[in-house]
This record gives C-alpha cells, sequence and structure tokens, in this order.
C-alpha cells in the first residue's frame, strides 16, 4: 500500500494534470467501488486536489468532494488526449500522468480489465482508475462531513506544524503498552507513516521497532521526530518507493528503495558492517539492525 511520499507524489502530479477542469462523465464498471450519487459531481470544475494520510481529496467546486483509496493494486491514470478506437472506446496514448500500482496492464490501451472507473473531463482528457485487486475506491463526500470524518478519525500530519517533539511524546504516552512501531503505524495517531517508512525511521533514530512506548526516552523522541521528517523526505525526494510496483505521475520508477537503510534488506549488510534482520511484528514483515538500534 501506498504510503505519504508515494500518495503525496500522486497528488502533485494530478494537481497540474486536473486543475480547472470540469467532469462532463462519470463511467463506473464495478458499483461497489464507487460509493455516492455521481450525478453530484457531474459538471463540477476542480478546484484542488489534495492529501490526507493515504487517500487522496479531489476538491470540486459546490458542496461535494471525491475521496480516493488505492488500497494495495490501485492505479490512477490520466491521459490529455484519447483516440477512440472502436466501439470499446479503447485509447492510444498521447500524454498521461500517472500514480499507483503498475500491471502489466499498465502499458495496454485503456481502459481495460482492469479499469473500473473513468472520468471524462470537459477538454477529452481522461482519468482512468484501474485496480487488479478491486479493493481500492472512490466516494462522493460533502465537503463538511468529509472534513468532519476525516478530522475525527486521522491523526496528525508529520509535516503539520501540529507534529512537534512533544506532540510524539504525547502520543507515545498514550499507548504504553504498545510497540513503538504499531504506534507510527496507527493512523488515528499518526497519519501517513506505514510499514516501509516507519522501519526507516526507527532506524535512523537509533531505536528498536519492538521496545515498548513506556520505555521511549524522551531523547529517543527528539530523535524519532528527526528521523521520521527525514523518512519521509526521502522518500519524496526520490519519488517514492518503487520496492514492490509503485510508480511516479509519470509511469516511470521511484528510486526511495535504492536509499532503504533496513527495509526489505534481511539478511543483507548494514551499513555498520552488521547484518539486516527481518523479522514478523504486528503481522508486518519489520527491519532492523540489532547493532544500530537499541
Amino acid at each position: 500500500m501506498p504510503e505519504l511520499p508515494e500518495v503525496e507524489t500522486i497528488r502533485r502530479g494530478l494537481q497540474k494534470a486536473i486543475i480547472g477542469k470540469t467532469i462532463v462523465a462519470v463511467e463506473i464498471r464495478v458499483p461497489k467501488m464507487f460509493h455516492g450519487n455521481k450525478s453530484k459531481i457531474i459538471g463540477k470544475k476542480v478546484k484542488n486536489i489534495e492529501r490526507r494520510a493515504k487517500q487522496i481529496i479531489i476538491d470540486l467546486e459546490g458542496k461535494n468532494d471525491l475521496l480516493i483509496h488505492l488500497k494495495m493494486t490501485g492505479q490512477l491514470i490520466y491521459r490529455e488526449k484519447v483516440e477512440m478506437r472502436d466501439e470499446k472506446e479503447e485509447v492510444r496514448i498521447k500524454n498521461q500522468i500517472a500514480g499507483g500500482h503498475p500491471s502489466k496492464d499498465w502499458f495496454d490501451n485503456l481502459p481495460n480489465a482492469t479499469t473500473h472507473i473513468i472520468f471524462d473531463f470537459s477538454d477529452g482528457s481522461k482519468l482512468f482508475f484501474n485496480d487488479l485487486r478491486k479493493f481500492g475506491w472512490i466516494k462522493v463526500f460533502n465537503a463538511n462531513e468529509l472534513a468532519s470524518l476525516l478530522a475525527d478519525s486521522l491523526g496528525v500530519e508529520p509535516f503539520d506544524k501540529e507534529f512537534t517533539a512533544k506532540k510524539l511524546a504525547e502520543i507515545i504516552a498514550k499507548k504504553p503498552r504498545w510497540n513503538i512501531k504499531k504506534i507510527l503505524t496507527d493512523q488515528s495517531l499518526i497519519s501517513g507513516i506505514g510499514n516501509i517508512y516507519a522501519d526507516e525511521s526507527l532506524f535512523y533514530a537509533g531505536i528498536l521497532p519492538t521496545r515498548l512506548g513506556s520505555m521511549i526516552k524522551y531523547d529517543e523522541v527528539l530523535r524519532l521526530h528527526t528521523s521520521i521528517i527525514k523518512a519521509l523526505n526521502i522518500g519524496l525526494k526520490y519519488g517514492g518507493s518503487s520496492e514492490n510496483t509503485y510508480v511516479q505521475i509519470d509511469g516511470s520508477r521511484g528510486k526511495a528503495q535504492e536509499h532503504f537503510q533496513v527495509y526489505s534488506r534481511g539478511g543483507k549488510k548494514c551499513s555498520c558492517g552488521g547484518v539486516v534482520k527481518k523479522i514478523r511484528l504486528n503481522s508486518r514483515g519489520t527491519h532492523f539492525c540489532e547493532k544500530c538500534q537499541k
């Protein structure tokens, strides 16, 4: 599942692509993946693209917005101009901005078997929502209700000014019996950090992921706060992690995985000369160095 750097990369791409464009049609091929009345968004202009945690918000004029979650295998593919090829309305690539998880259909003509929702814009461009496993979704929300829902269900954003070392210490203190990795990846506490950037943050901070919140000292909280920002910024700098199937907005692979210190490096040498260890923690693969992290 994409984390903050990957979803933010997609958000930035969509912001360049569809701001100011009007939705003129929505084709829903798999009803369970679209929640709400599509008539509420047809004829509405895109005002802004936002991100909250691992979700994308398309801010529309009027009272309603769209909330998008890519989940495990979702793709958002934008194409500026298309050529209608036949009665199935397949299109050829002319210009595209895309993000998410590419399958082999990435390079095929669209729509394809994994295309489940299609947005048509007034200038002839299209936004395709593909999802091989059909776990992703798009929901129509009243803008005010959406803001309230997200505020109530999600924790602080790491790049918000409210996310200080003091705030992080308060979050950790609330869960003294949780291990620190579980605290970092709980979206109701801190938004946007998942398996990848939790492992990397804890490595930079020199903290073992298995340690309980009650064991984390304040000087370690200070290091961890700095390390979270560092790990996320590295992810953003290199266009996200394509360690598995994620791609950047232009379809190219992100390079953050080339700079991982521990994530997905179980059994390999750490920069200190030790060996990166992999265990199961909170039902997730977890990576760390016993020499660098205490």
